[in-house]
C-alpha cells in the first residue's frame, strides 16, 4: 500500500475498495469470500466509526482482538465489501514488495479506471526497478449503508492508511526516491461496486492528513 500512498503525491489518486467484518480482529488478508446470494438494498445508517485494524504481516504476529464498539456492526454485505477493501490495501503492498508476484488477484478485486490506474502502477514500478519495504497499517473508519446504483448496488468506504514504517526504494541500490514532504497518512474514500458476484473497488479519491484516527 506504501507505493499507493506515495504514488498519490505525484498523481491523483482514483480507485475504489471493498471489504469485510473482518475489520474488528487483527487478521491476515484472506481468498474473498464470494457471497452465497446478491445483496440486497438495506436502509442501515452508514457506521459512524470502526475500530482501526492493522493487517498483521506474515513475520508479525496478530494482536489480540479489540472489544467491538456497539456502532460497528456491520451488515452481511457491509462485511463483504470491507473485507475486499483490507485486500485491496494488501495486494498493493504485496505486489509492491515481490516484482514477479501475479497482478491478477488485484484485476480481480478492481473496476474502471481504478484497475487501469492500480496496474499501470505496479508495471511501471517494476520497469523503473523500484520495491516497497516495510508494512503499512489500515484502518477503515466508516461503511455507508447499500443503495442502488443504475444497474448495480454501491456503498462508500472510508478508510486511513499509515505508511510510516515503509518507503520506496531502487532495486539496485537501496536508495529512497521518496522525500522527506512524502504523506504518511492518507485518507481514503472508496466506492464500492457489486459486480457478477461480489464487490470491486471502484473509484478512489484521497487526501493527506495529519495523522489516522483522533
Amino acid at each position: 500500500m506504501a507505493r499507493r500512498v506515495r504514488k498519490s503525491q505525484r498523481r491523483a489518486c482514483v480507485a475504489a475498495v471493498a471489504a469485510a467484518l473482518v475489520l474488528m480482529t487483527a487478521c491476515a488478508p484472506s481468498a474473498p469470500n464470494t457471497p452465497s446470494a446478491e445483496p440486497t438494498v438495506t436502509s442501515v445508517a452508514p457506521t459512524p466509526s470502526l475500530i482501526p485494524t492493522q493487517m498483521p504481516t506474515p513475520d508479525q504476529p496478530p494482536s489480540p482482538d479489540p472489544t467491538p464498539s456497539p456502532t460497528s456492526t456491520l451488515t452481511e454485505e457491509q462485511a463483504a465489501a470491507v473485507e475486499t477493501v483490507l485486500e485491496f490495501f494488501s495486494l498493493l503492498t504485496e505486489l509492491s514488495k515481490d516484482p514477479e508476484m501475479d497482478v491478477q488477484p488485484l484485476e480481480d478485486i478492481t473496476t474502471g479506471q481504478t484497475q487501469d490506474i492500480e496496474i499501470g502502477l505496479i508495471n511501471q514500478d517494476r520497469q523503473d526497478g523500484l520495491i516497497q519495504t516495510g508494512d503499512d497499517r489500515y484502518y477503515v473508519t466508516e461503511v455507508g449503508s447499500v443503495e442502488q446504483r443504475l444497474e448495480t448496488l454501491a456503498l462508500s468506504v472510508e478508510a486511513c492508511t499509515d505508511s510510516s514504517d515503509s518507503d520506496l526504494i531502487k532495486e539496485t541500490t537501496g536508495e529512497s526516491i521518496l522525500g522527506s514532504d512524502r504523506a504518511y497518512f492518507v485518507e481514503w474514500h472508496i466506492e464500492m461496486l457489486y459486480e457478477v458476484d461480489r464487490w470491486k473497488v471502484g473509484d478512489i479519491t484521497s487526501e493527506s492528513v495529519e495523522k489516522c484516527g483522533p
